[in-house]
């Protein structure tokens, strides 16, 4: 899994590294489904409002089957934001799983169905 991490107006930290790789840890234990050849990238932008109290977090989880689920939450400290963007993110990604599963069942069930003779 590729990842990119930019900041806007919000400087690297420890805290939130640990926070980052927490939420990391999730999403690598839900695309363990998807083969280790395909190529799984997450990019998260996090940004401060240079005005107010108030940051955000945009990330984006491109699947190999060229969909892209975006998750864009804010919140009153860095680690709140990330929470809620990477808890919708894995929201999403869990119905994704779920529909590829049902596809994958769908189609060994009717390869395994034999033709019928006439």
């Amino acid at each position: 899994m590729r990842i990119d991490v930019s900041f806007k107006y919000l400087e690297k930290s420890d805290f939130i590294t640990n926070v980052l790789d927490n939420n990391f840890r999730k999403i690598e234990r839900r695309i363990k489904i998807f083969h280790r050849d395909d190529p799984i990238h997450i990019s998260v932008h996090l940004e401060k409002n240079p005005h107010k109290d108030q940051f955000f977090c945009r990330s984006h989880l491109y699947l190999p089957s060229s969909k892209v689920l975006v998750a864009d939450e804010k919140g009153q400290n860095v680690s709140l934001a990330v929470n809620k963007a990477f808890s919708a993110l894995t929201k999403q990604l869990d119905k994704e799983k779920h529909k590829w599963e049902k596809q994958r069942r769908k189609s060994r069930r009717s390869a395994k169905q034999p033709l019928d003779e006439y």
